[in-house]
């Protein structure tokens, strides 16, 4: 089923004189199959069209379509122009055009071919109004427009109407006559029109009094309708027209103030209610909290010129009238003003007019509401977390309007989203481009670009695509589109163009946006995508700090379920542990785990139960976290990872299965994490921790030598930490311990900029020899955090050590003066036997030396 076009010829406004002058330039001579219409906003191009087209019919079929509905891509256009056509009683039943009709919901890749064809074989010429052509301007939908144009076919005469002129290939045409044209000169009303036009506005003005009116409006059509209605309030025309001669303002400013001061309050306080956007009368009664709002509007648009009727039960107020609504006026009132006030401020008021409006619009039950409604308030809606309200309001117009519709569509898709309410490998972000009935272009590409960014969110995937977003055009004189807009480019930025000062840019933009206009969910949207673009770069405190905020933000707000509250929560899990605080980071990925239920996605669970894991192998339960981490990428399977998330895990799960002197669990996580993003610093490293639990501490170090150059790429920020670590260990087991000092500096360094202590707490062998001997030598800079990663490796909580019987029977002698030799004696044991366990006591106490194992021992309790 193909979404339903506007198609009604406008209506004609009252006043209205009718320019026969340029109906003639309009009539079919046969010499030209296309009319141009162009000039700026104002000039009448719609009233001489809608006129005209009420002369030609009914003798001439006729059908108009409004571009500025959406349909701002091939696909779009062909999908109009077809449901507009087969709509007209002139088209024959058996015309391919209903056959295209039906099947138009996936159009074929020809389509505009076929369209074309049956075009020419309609039996009778049909006229084609399309109107606001410059609502056009993506490139594929503009050649869909050229096509048409160049094909010229038979069964059409066709005639645009635009603001400016559409980039589109016209100079052939006119060279060949085959293009009319109507321009803003030929437009301007002449001194009599401007007369007749004043008089038909109740004025009786002598002819220099009209001369003078038509000088100062240069027969601007809507600025002479202005100036009527000016001159009709005011007591002395000639004194409007001196003040309206000598003003310095822009002329449409002048006139719409003078208009305005003269209206009651009344008015005014309806006309700032209900905003600049296309408003029905009953929402326009929602808004004022007026039941008469429909007689007010109607003699507005009589009296004023203010209000225009855009369909036959719609109106739309002039775009100053907003600018100087305010005029005379101590503050703003009404319904929509209410809308402006910050949500949960101090003084707002207790009911929150937006509800008043979608509670009024579900109980009318009139569909054709409910879509005005969400067409002029889902950018709101979905900055202050109105999700269910939308959600309720989409669920009353049902599933096949709602797929019909794509702006509805991308809203359903966004609430559904944002409560959670999208199952794992649910529906796909609706791409239908088709048209929008109240809200053009523009605002469209940001919900389809806003929708994508949260799906991705929503399923933890960081390769996504989301779509562009033109913030020249994405409406950034409405906050919370603005909002909205910058928030989408952000998130692009991030993902996409891997830039991380533009995405913090944008999304700092984005984020002082909706703190000044209430957004609290979009806030709350925008701090958790800023963490992210925080952890990506390494700035882990500041990636935890955004995303605390943001959870504060969630719960307060209810928005626990939002796929962005838990990245923020799956931030704060790896945060702390990433800062050596196990028991919080397993409190946090626990609490995530619960909160998200069965609507998390696989990567979400994945990462929270490897987060998890990690936290009790660090808090003492080495076994069992290991085992919670393997069974989280077991049950993982083949879902993709960005390489950030694989990487991030892989090193976790590796570390602690190397730890445990499990080498074949340990290949596996190698060969895994190899295999899903290819060679980079994190494997290198893995390979490295092998070979130091091997003893090999010179291999390893060599191993992470082209990670700490550069010629080796490292996913994670922190991974150069843990090469250091490795370097330092190696340098001392050669002897260099001056180089393996300045590695170990250099980790320090990183360390703390990073906010990563874990590396430390986990460093083996002689780095950790070398980080106790750094604490006393160490300056004023890093002292704090020295002194927190030394800690928290010493600590029982984090170290907790199990030792087998043999492993036991060897610690207990180390204290002792005995050799080697003679502890193998003693125990009856060969030589090399005892070396071998005595390496593995060492690799579980975490160093490398008998002096400091017998310490670390006797700290852990170990030896009494």
């Amino acid at each position: 089923m193909l979404p339903i076009p506007r198609t009604a010829i406008p209506a004609l406004p009252d006043p209205f004189v009718p320019r026969s002058r340029l109906l003639a330039a309009l009539q079919d001579d046969d010499s030209a199959d296309i009319v141009l219409v162009s000039a700026p906003a104002g000039f009448g191009k719609t009233v001489l069209l809608a006129h005209w087209a009420r002369a030609v019919a009914p003798a001439t079929p006729l059908v108009w379509v409004d571009l500025a509905q959406g349909a701002d891509d091939a696909e779009g256009i062909w999908r109009l122009i077809v449901t507009a056509l087969t709509a007209c009683p002139a088209v024959p039943a058996g015309s391919a055009l209903h056959e295209l009709g039906r099947r138009g919901s996936s159009p074929t890749s020809t389509v505009d071919d076929d369209v074309l064809s049956a075009l020419d074989a309609l039996p009778v010429q049909i006229v084609l109004v399309l109107h606001d052509v410059h609502e056009v301007v993506a490139p594929a939908a503009l050649a869909g427009l050229g096509a048409l144009l160049a094909a010229r076919p038979a069964g059409l005469r066709l005639v645009l109407c635009s603001r400016r002129d559409p980039p589109l290939s016209l100079g052939p045409l006119r060279s060949v006559g085959q293009l009319r044209e109507v321009r803003a000169a030929r437009l301007r009303f002449t001194v009599d029109e401007t007369g007749q036009m004043l008089r038909r506005a109740g004025l009786h003005l002598d002819g220099a009094q009209v001369r003078e009116a038509h000088a100062c409006t240069g027969g601007w059509p809507t600025g002479v309708r202005l100036l009527g209605a000016a001159l009709r309030r005011g007591s002395d025309p000639t004194a409007v027209l001196e003040r309206f001669a000598a003003a310095l303002d822009p002329m449409a400013d002048f006139l719409v103030r003078e208009v305005l001061e003269v209206l009651p309050a009344a008015d005014r306080d309806l006309l700032d209610a209900i905003g600049g956007g296309p408003v029905t009368p009953r929402l326009a009664a929602l808004l004022s909290g007026r039941s008469d709002a429909d007689e007010v509007l109607e003699r507005l648009t009589r009296e004023t010129g203010l209000v225009q009727r855009v369909s036959h039960s719609g109106f739309r107020v002039h775009p100053l009238v907003p600018a100087h609504v305010h005029i005379g006026q101590v503050g703003r009132t009404g319904g929509a003003a209410a809308l402006h006030g910050r949500a949960g401020h101090p003084g707002a008021a207790e009911v929150d007019p937006l509800d008043v409006i979608i509670r009024d619009a579900l109980q009318a039950g009139d569909a054709a509401l409910l879509v005005e409604v969400v067409h002029r308030f889902a950018g709101r809606l979905l900055a202050t977390g109105g999700h269910a309200a939308l959600g309720r309001v989409l669920s009353r117009l049902g599933e096949r309007a709602v797929a019909d519709d794509p702006w509805l569509a991308l809203c359903s898709a966004l609430a559904r989203i944002e409560t959670g309410r999208e199952p794992a490998g649910g529906r796909p972000v609706p791409r239908e481009a088709g048209p929008t009935p109240a809200v053009g272009g523009p605002r469209l590409a940001v919900l389809r670009s806003i929708t994508g960014l949260f799906a991705a969110a929503a399923d933890g995937d960081l390769d996504v695509v989301p779509d562009p977003v033109d913030l020249r055009r994405a409406g950034r004189e409405i906050p919370e589109w603005a909002a909205l807009a910058l928030t989408a480019a952000g998130g692009r930025a991030m993902l996409v163009d891997k830039d991380p000062a533009a995405a913090t840019a944008a999304l700092e933009e984005a984020l002082g946006l909706a703190r000044a206009h209430g957004f609290a969910c979009l806030e709350m949207q925008c701090l958790a995508l800023l963490g992210s673009v925080a952890g990506i770069s390494g700035d882990y405190p500041a990636m935890t700090r955004a995303a605390a905020r943001a959870d504060a933000l969630a719960t307060a707000g209810g928005w626990q379920a939002s796929p962005l509250a838990t990245a923020a929560r799956w931030m704060l899990a790896y945060g702390a542990l990433m800062r050596g605080e196990p028991v919080e980071a397993h409190r946090l990925a626990g609490e995530a785990l619960r909160r998200g239920g069965p609507a998390l996605r696989p990567r979400y669970v994945f990462a929270l139960r490897s987060v998890r894991g990690a936290a009790l192998f660090d808090a003492g339960q080495r076994r069992r976290g290991l085992q919670q981490m393997q069974q989280a990428r077991a049950d993982l399977g083949a879902v993709h990872l960005s390489a950030e998330q694989a990487a991030a895990l892989a090193v976790v799960e590796h570390k602690a299965a190397s730890e445990l002197g499990l080498p074949e669990a340990a290949r596996g996580v190698v060969g895994w994490l190899a295999d899903r993003i290819g060679a980079c610093g994190e494997v290198v490293l893995m390979q490295a921790w092998a070979e130091q639990a091997a003893g090999r501490d010179d291999d390893a170090a060599a191993l992470v030598g082209p990670v700490l150059d550069g010629a080796v790429r490292s996913v994670l920020p922190h991974t150069v930490v843990e090469a250091l670590l490795v370097e330092a260990s190696g340098r001392v087991r050669g002897g260099d311990v001056r180089t393996a000092r300045r590695a170990l500096r250099d980790a320090l360094s990183s360390g703390v900029s990073l906010g990563v202590v874990r590396p430390f707490m986990l460093a083996a062998g002689h780095a950790r020899e070398l980080l106790d001997e750094h604490l006393d030598m160490t300056g004023t800079t890093t002292a704090r955090f020295t002194a927190r990663a030394v800690a928290a490796g010493r600590s029982p909580e984090h170290r907790a050590t199990r030792l087998d019987d043999l492993e036991a029977r060897l610690l207990a002698r180390l204290p002792s003066s005995l050799s080697m030799e003679q502890i193998a004696e003693e125990l009856r044991m060969p030589p090399t036997d005892v070396s071998t366990g005595v390496r593995a006591v060492y690799r579980k106490l975490g160093v490398s030396s008998r002096r400091t194992a017998v310490s670390t021992a006797y700290e852990r309790g170990l030896l009494r």
